[in-house]
């Protein structure tokens, strides 16, 4: 996924997320700059601004389930929706919190991904 595809997926997911008063900025990093992890999200909630890093998928390795740079873009901005109950909770809150998340973006990607497939569109990579 290029630059230009990233920014369209970037404005079809705020769209698709209700997201389109935040503003958020997205690049692709290296694995040195990924803070161990195929993104990361960085928000101000009260501006509503956000900066996502995602991992260069040329710098992704191994891993139990195949890297999906859209996927990984959804997880993060649904982090902004979770932002307001981000409170400063145990360890186990957060894990559940970013199962949840990664459940609810692996989702999302595949139904549009099916429903291109239906219309015989090519889904993102």
């Amino acid at each position: 996924m290029n630059l230009e595809n990233l920014q369209q997926s970037l404005i079809e997911w705020q769209r698709t997320l209700k997201l389109l008063d935040w503003d958020v900025s997205v690049k692709v990093v290296p694995h040195r700059e990924a803070e161990e992890a195929w993104g990361n999200v960085r928000w101000n909630l009260d501006e509503k601004f956000a900066d996502i890093k995602l991992l260069d998928p040329a710098d992704q390795s191994g891993g139990m389930r195949p890297y999906s740079v859209e996927e990984t873009l959804v997880h993060e901005l649904l982090h902004l929706h979770f932002a307001p109950f981000d409170a400063a909770t145990g360890t186990h809150e957060q894990r559940f919190q970013e199962q949840a998340i990664n459940a609810i973006a692996r989702a999302l990607v595949n139904l549009k991904n099916a429903n291109l497939q239906t219309q015989g569109t090519t889904p993102n990579p």
